[in-house]
């Protein structure tokens, strides 16, 4: 059952009770066969939140039933008709609706009639009827239109946000992808050069591959702005790599790029060094903007350590799931080289973290730079639950801190 239709049955529940409240202590005081009516009635006006014509149905045949039991009280049992009429206008059944209201006021004036009520009480009764089922009619009425125009908004608004994503895409290809890729083609081109340097070469070649990469997540992010349901998928999730890669594979692959950047660096990891990371574009993200913050303002002198733990689910990790922490430490240069302008680097990492349950906690101890990470892991399905989930969806099996914090 969807949230949605449980919900809905929820809803009449809670008008069940509603009218049993009202209705059946009343009813209760007069004779068995009122509260009997009173308790079907009740259970009527709840079904027309999920059923409207069948409960309006269902009240007429029980006002119409009582006629026959001497006549029996109705009392404030008739509280369900204005309930099943507001539902079947806010449905769209409008002529029903009318015409189960004038239904539901005849059994009642037949019923006042029968047990000799004075003709004043008698009239004013049905006006009080008349003027219950007109109102029931126009709130229902009133509600359909409200609910209308309300999901006509999000529909516009929903345009809207899509239409200034697709305009975000266009000026992020006309600017960042084509100066990456402008980037590629002249760094190529002077690897290429006759009579170059093999080692200013391999520089150039450094420096076309990470163009590369950093224009092919470009163009992830712009499927991404360009196709993303903002009604159901967070634009976030949508960007990140489908695919999962082993923590340890994930931390050697750190590790050789500050080598290559002229680092030391050594990593530690007590625990699964295989267990796939969840989410994992946000923990290979993180990791990317700790890479830039220690090239941008790390002391090359000092090496760089990188310490990983898994703790496995228990007293202190009572989520359910492995936690990973990473602790990341590396010296900070007395004079930070020189690169462009960054400063939302550690923000962008705190967010991406806090929106899959971890945390970032960063300090400064002396020269020193201590970055801490926190996620939780999920270790993999089985082979035929991925396979499953897969054939379900139809798949296939930032910047940096400018104030000196490395």
């Amino acid at each position: 059952m969807s949230r949605r239709a449980l919900g809905g049955w929820v809803a009449a529940a809670l008008v069940t009770t509603l009218l049993l409240v009202v209705s059946v202590p009343i009813a209760s005081g007069v004779d068995r066969a009122s509260t009997v009516i009173a308790v079907l009635l009740s259970a009527a006006g709840g079904l027309s939140v999920r059923q409207p014509v069948l409960g309006a149905v269902a009240v007429g045949t029980v006002l119409t039933l009582g006629l026959g039991n001497g006549p029996a009280h109705i009392g404030t049992g008739i509280l369900a008709s204005p309930v099943t009429i507001a539902a079947c206008a806010a449905r769209g059944h409008l002529l029903t609706a009318i015409g189960m209201a004038s239904w539901h006021v005849i059994p009642p004036a037949v019923s006042g009639v029968l047990r000799g009520d004075d003709p004043e009480f008698l009239i004013s009764q049905v006006m009080l009827w008349l003027v219950l089922q007109t109102g029931a009619v126009l709130a229902g009425t009133w509600g359909r239109m409200l609910t209308g125009r309300i999901r006509e908004e999000r529909s516009r608004r929903l345009t809207d946000l899509a239409e200034q994503r697709r305009a975000i895409a266009r000026e992020l290809h006309d600017t960042g992808v084509r100066a990456m890729t402008r980037v590629v083609m002249l760094s190529e081109d002077a690897a290429m050069r006759p009579g170059i340097d093999a080692a200013d070469a391999v520089q150039f070649s450094r420096i076309s591959g990470t163009a590369r990469e950093a224009t092919e997540e470009l163009r992830v992010l712009l499927d991404a702005l360009r196709t993303a349901d903002t009604a159901e998928t967070p634009l976030a999730a949508s960007a990140e790599p489908r695919c999962t890669i082993g923590l340890g594979e994930l931390l050697e692959a750190l590790r050789l790029r500050l080598l290559a950047e002229g680092f030391t660096a050594q990593v530690s990891l007590e625990g699964d060094r295989t267990l796939p990371v969840p989410r994992q574009g946000v923990l290979e993200r993180c990791l990317r903007e700790v890479e830039a913050n220690v090239i941008r303002h790390g002391d090359r002198c000092v090496p760089v350590a990188v310490l990983g733990e898994l703790c496995l689910p228990g007293a202190e990790n009572d989520s359910g799931h492995p936690r990973l922490e990473l602790l990341i430490r590396n010296g900070i240069a007395s004079a930070p080289a020189s690169a462009p302008r960054g400063g939302a680097g550690l923000d962008g990492m705190h967010e991406r973290l806090a929106q899959s349950g971890g945390r970032l906690e960063t300090r400064r101890d002396g020269t020193l730079f201590l970055t801490r990470l926190t996620l939780a892991c999920t270790r993999p399905a089985p082979p035929d639950a991925r396979a499953d989930a897969a054939s379900r969806r139809g798949d296939t099996p930032g910047g940096t801190g400018e104030d000196g914090r490395a």
